[in-house]
């Protein structure tokens, strides 16, 4: 579905991680009851280089490679036995990319374990009552402007999360063809059995009048039967298995050299995944989708439910502005959760300044499923400020940058006791600029760690331009 001028907004718990989910160096790690995540920080894909940021104590760690991608314990044993993990061995190849068009040559190709091409940073490790969620954003701006946001949402006791992505249109033109995929050679318990191979069949595909739901699993049957599956119930996505290093969006989308078939099976060594086909993508206008990792038969039904479960908030609000309703959780009667959170109020004076998840969680009652949604809301630290923003009235470039970025005031704006700020993640100020009487300054990185910082334009006493800026 698309979202007009989506607010992108990052999320941090406030003096809450702990091991369910939480940062070790530039990477999230998540541990649930039965599923555990590494998330690389540089690519946003499920696979932690263990060497920069070693694995938390408690987690199930096994490769033979230094990747902790996911593993799961579907034998609810206390994890005596478990499955996986389900990329690492051998040559590691687990990831996503895109293409615009139908070209041949992908875009912003191989962002995998093994050849990380985008730059992003994780900007969101939370825990909000039992569901644990981290948020990757990353940007492309090699011969394109597009920026994504991917979240990783899992329920404690679920074996199955779902990842939500989303991608921002930053160019000046409509995007007639953007094809995504999500491509893993899934191993199950190589590490057990020594046995790469899996039983890999296409179980589903959207039926025009029929299920929207496409299905891809991969099984082993040693040690013990293991299974791993995507699936998605949108009828833009499509299911395959082929291949290995697969990097073009659109022949995976159009089965070009892949298998689709519903119920056709194959044992080998090789990739099984997931495309997207997004139309029409307006200059500003993003796109949202989502797909589960599940990680036994069992717990499909209830992925396919959590799927239907969704959440849109206000983006961005002021941290005098009065209390008020949320209102964007489906299907309606569930409930939400999360700093701020009273009932269906949110109250931004009980948060203060910063950035913050808001839970919404739905029980379907004939299925017996839970499902949970999260989207954040940014609590502005400029109370009261005018946000009413002269059109283009601040730009910062390059963004992201490394060393230094300029920051353009709009020549349409007469200068007043200008001001420019930048803020980190949890609202505090980390550069301040006063007194602004050329239309364009420098900012330098300096000590900046590199992630996501919000800056804002103060001209006259009033707000009239504000924005996100990355460090790399």
């Amino acid at each position: 579905m698309k979202n007009k001028k989506l607010l992108l907004s990052c999320t941090l718990i406030m003096g809450a991680a702990f091991m369910k989910a939480q940062m070790v160096g530039t990477n999230a790690y998540i541990k649930g009851t039965g599923v555990e995540i590494g998330i690389d920080g540089n690519g946003g894909f499920e696979g932690c280089d263990i060497t920069a940021s070693p694995v938390p104590a408690g987690m199930h760690y096994r490769s033979n490679n230094p990747f902790f991608g996911f593993v799961s314990n579907p034998q609810n044993d206390g994890w005596t036995n478990f499955d996986g993990d389900f990329f690492t061995p051998g040559s590691p190849e687990n990831g996503w990319g895109y293409e615009i068009g139908t070209s041949g040559g992908p875009s912003g190709a191989g962002n995998c374990a093994s050849s990380n091409t985008f730059f992003g940073s994780i900007v969101n490790w939370s825990h909000v009552g039992t569901t644990y969620s981290a948020d990757w954003e990353g940007y492309d701006t090699t011969g394109t402007n597009l920026a994504f946001r991917i979240n990783y949402l899992l329920q404690e006791t679920d074996l199955f999360y779902v990842t939500t992505v989303t991608v921002i249109n930053n160019t000046a033109a409509t995007i007639p063809s953007l094809y995504y995929y999500r491509n893993l050679d899934p191993d199950n318990n190589q590490s057990l059995s020594g046995d790469y191979t899996t039983q890999n069949t296409i179980v589903s595909q959207h039926v025009t009048g029929g299920t929207a739901v496409a299905e891809v699993n991969a099984t082993q049957a040693l040690p013990w039967f293991s299974s791993f599956t995507f699936v998605a119930a949108d009828t833009n996505f499509v299911a395959g298995y082929g291949g290995f290093s697969n990097r073009d969006a659109s022949d995976m989308y159009n089965g070009i050299g892949y298998t689709q078939t519903v119920s056709a099976t194959n044992f080998a060594d090789e990739a099984i995944y997931m495309a997207y086909l997004v139309q029409n993508l307006a200059p500003g206008d993003s796109a949202t989708f989502k797909f589960c990792s599940v990680f036994d038969s069992s717990a499909v039904e209830c992925a396919i439910s959590a799927l239907g479960v969704s959440l849109t908030t206000p983006g961005m609000v002021y941290v005098n502005s009065p209390a008020f309703a949320l209102t964007g959780g489906t299907p309606a009667g569930g409930t939400y959760s999360g700093p701020g959170v009273t009932g269906n109020m949110f109250d931004p004076s009980a948060t203060g300044a910063g950035v913050f998840d808001v839970i919404y969680t739905y029980t379907d009652s004939v299925a017996g499923c839970t499902g949970s949604a999260a989207s954040s809301i940014h609590v502005d630290v400029a109370a009261g400020v005018s946000s009413q923003a002269v059109t283009n009235a601040v730009s910062v470039y390059p963004n992201p940058f490394s060393t230094e970025a300029t920051v353009a005031f709009s020549k349409d704006v007469k200068l007043s006791n200008a001001e420019f700020h930048v803020y980190d993640m949890i609202g505090k100020e980390v550069i301040r600029k006063t007194d602004i009487r050329s239309n364009t300054i420098r900012i330098e990185q300096g000590e900046l760690t590199p992630g996501v910082y919000f800056y804002k334009f103060i001209n006259d006493g009033k707000e009239i331009g504000s924005g996100k800026m990355l460090v790399k």
